[in-house]
């Protein structure tokens, strides 16, 4: 649905490889673990014995025992990170690169001697309609009213294409051509300048790096605007039809919301704010959504799922999320781990250091502090409210007082797939 062409080429490209996982998960591991059995996990034996307490059993007492300290420290945590957002700038620069070569040692010393945009100046392209012909003296009031454009430090004589058709005339602003100044000078004033004085049989465009970035800034803004919401959409109607509650949804997507805020705020803090730079690389708010948003959506629906199955079974409801929590905690944990370590590895290629940054982070957050804190706690709080307005059962249908096997409460709890499979 984007309109810039790197987002919309990146959208397909990770949809088809996220579906080429999900169908080796669906049907390639399934059956390697029915061929290979328990030997899978050869040389354990855990499987032949009663698994001890651990400390993701006694956290999830934690959990049970301080939901209300547990989920305010994960919202101040959160909040502090989220405040990192303010005067946030997008970077539409292309840095990144080495600055130890020959090439960067003579950008350095050109802009040392000669205005900012000498090397990557703004141009102005002219040309004749209906096949006609353009003259120099045509365009001495346009570069009169150029030259009198705040920030425009220079502007070149107008150049003639060899068959006299087409004309150009080089700006020379006072600010980086990949700075923000730059693109707000072009994008405006410059831009209204040419169109109010563009000379009559002749049509005017204007070109350079700055404009690039102006065209790209529009429509990165289009894009956000469309994708956010949609996205969020999207991710809403699959956990309305999966919980099948309001309530428990609303709580996930404003976890994960305020996940996203709390990383983009970190990179902003870190890559702006800490080290003086020109702001965040342009492309981050909208990765950071995609996969922070869907990865954290996953770990809350792995922990919320199981919370609700718990929470079937007769007892406190703050016993089903320390069982819940006690369950999920080493399986969230280590694919958090995982992930971000292997986003962590991008921080070695020049110029995706802020993607390394705040992927890590995001990941991080999502497993640790959204998935195992502040969702488990608002369980906690809320109980078998959280399935609004749907309610749980106390138990399932075999496992209830009232039927001839009594009740098991107190009976080892069996996942429903497993029990499926018995």
């Amino acid at each position: 649905m984007a309109s810039f062409g790197q987002f919309r080429s990146l959208g397909p490209a990770v949809a088809v490889a996220v579906l080429v996982m999900l169908l080796g998960s669906l049907t390639l591991m399934p059956a390697l673990l029915a061929a290979c059995g328990r030997g899978m996990f050869w040389p354990s034996r855990a499987l032949r014995r009663q698994p001890r307490e651990g400390v993701a059993g006694r956290y999830g007492e934690l959990v049970a025992r301080r939901p209300a300290a547990l989920l305010m420290t994960a919202v101040v945590l959160l909040g502090v990170l989220t405040a990192g957002v303010a005067g946030i700038r997008m970077n539409y620069g292309q840095g990144g690169g080495t600055s130890d070569t020959p090439a960067a040692a003579t950008a350095a010393e050109i802009a040392r001697a000669l205005p900012a945009s000498v090397s990557d100046p703004t141009t102005v392209y002219l040309t004749a309609k209906d096949g006609g012909t353009v003259k120099v003296e045509q365009f001495d009031a346009l570069a009169r009213e150029l030259g009198r454009v705040d920030g425009i430090g220079q502007v070149g004589r107008p150049a003639l294409s060899p068959d006299g058709r087409a004309a150009r005339i080089d700006l020379y602003p006072t600010a980086d051509a990949q700075s923000k100044q730059a693109r707000d000078l072009v994008a405006g004033p410059v831009r209204a300048a040419v169109a109010a004085h563009t000379p009559a049989g002749t049509s005017a465009h204007v070109g350079g790096t700055a404009a690039i970035f102006a065209d790209i800034s529009t429509a990165v803004d289009h894009d956000l605007a469309l994708v956010f919401p949609v996205a969020a959409g999207l991710i809403a109607l699959i956990l309305l039809l999966l919980l099948r509650s309001l309530l428990a949804p609303l709580v996930l997507m404003l976890a994960v919301g305020a996940g996203f805020a709390a990383t983009l705020g970190a990179a902003t803090l870190v890559f702006q704010h800490l080290r003086n730079g020109p702001g965040v690389d342009f492309t981050l708010p909208l990765v950071l959504f995609l996969f922070v948003v869907a990865l954290g959506t996953d770990y809350n629906i792995l922990i919320t799922d199981r919370i609700r199955e718990e929470m079937h079974r007769p007892g406190p409801a703050r016993a089903a999320v320390a069982r819940a929590v006690r369950h999920t905690t080493p399986t969230i944990a280590t694919a958090g781990l995982v992930l971000a370590g292997s986003f962590a590895t991008l921080a070695a290629t020049p110029g995706t250091e802020q993607t390394a940054f705040a992927l890590t982070l995001g990941i991080l957050l999502s497993a640790g502090v959204l998935s195992l804190a502040l969702v488990p706690a608002v369980a906690a709080l809320l109980g078998r409210a959280l399935w609004w307005p749907l309610r749980t059962t106390d138990a399932p249908r075999g496992n209830r007082p009232d039927t001839p096997r009594g009740n098991r409460s107190d009976a080892p709890h069996v996942p429903s797939a497993v029990r499926q499979h018995l």
